[in-house]
């Protein structure tokens, strides 16, 4: 009987909606935490990353159906180099690594949960030497060993569960309108931009541990972003810092990136120049 009175309690009032669903929270913040290796950063963690690795095979294999593999010999040769150099550092021993150079005019890169890389041959144009692809490499890679795509499913998951309170406890358009407005401007787009910053950290002193100057990575960026228009407001609603922020970081940690480069077994320096046909 006081079983049954406190669910119709929890179910009739927006107070025990919003108890229920801080109990949760309270309950899930315990029990699924994780520390980010290098930044030591707590981190939300609801779902295995036996989960996440299969999700980034499947999705490896989607994009390798989709696009063509480069035959640029200059291309598929560094990033081999630069992959192996990397992942020796990473300490990564459960990825099952694989790097490939996708042939588009794309100027991105990725690295899936589980050690999956992409870089489309379109950013690699852009770069310098290999030094810089080093840096592009550690970052994506930077995301998947700091398992930010099963942080983002973690708080995905507590997005979609406050907005179902919120709809059930208050059954007004307006009020849910403002929840999920606010979640995404206030918490998940802010999230995403301090997943892009703690990759860059991640990163850069995994590029300068596996034997490549870090200098790469602000002289990559710096051209990389000259043409990039963004405002306040633009910036704001990204997922990404705002270029110049960006580059600021990294020159502030640049300092710890180079004791890292100068204890590194097989300095690099810039690697290979790359010589676009």
């Amino acid at each position: 009987m006081v079983r049954v009175k406190v669910v119709q309690f929890l179910r009739g009032s927006r107070q025990g909606l919003l108890l229920l669903f801080a109990l949760m929270v309270s309950t899930l913040a315990l029990t699924g935490c994780r520390s980010v290796p290098v930044t030591d950063r707590t981190q939300l963690m609801l779902t295995s990353s036996s989960y996440e690795n299969r999700l980034g095979e499947e999705a490896y294999a989607e994009y390798k159906a989709q696009y063509p593999r480069s035959t640029n010999a200059e291309y598929n040769q560094a990033l081999a180099r630069c992959g192996k150099a990397i992942v020796e550092v990473a300490g990564q021993k459960d990825f099952n690594w694989e790097f490939l150079v996708l042939e588009s005019s794309t100027q991105n890169a990725f690295c899936l949960p589980g050690g999956k890389v992409a870089v489309y041959s379109g950013i690699m144009d852009l770069m310098n030497n290999e030094a810089e692809l080093a840096f592009v490499v550690a970052h994506e890679i930077a995301h998947a060993i700091a398992r930010h795509s099963g942080e983002r499913i973690s708080w995905g998951y507590l997005q979609s569960l406050g907005g179902l309170l919120v709809a059930v406890g208050f059954q007004n358009d307006t009020i849910n309108g403002v929840y999920g407005t606010g979640t995404e401007l206030g918490v998940m787009l802010p999230f995403s931009r301090s997943n892009e910053s703690e990759a860059d950290q991640i990163g850069l002193l995994l590029m300068a541990e596996a034997g490549y100057n870090p200098r790469a990575a602000v002289q990559f960026w710096s051209r990389f972003s000259s043409n990039s228009s963004n405002g306040l407001f633009s910036s704001w609603l990204s997922t990404h810092p705002c270029d110049s922020d960006r580059i600021k970081a990294m020159n502030d940690q640049m300092g710890v990136a180079e004791e890292a480069y100068k204890k590194a077994r097989s300095p690099k320096g810039y690697g290979v120049t790359f010589h676009h046909k």
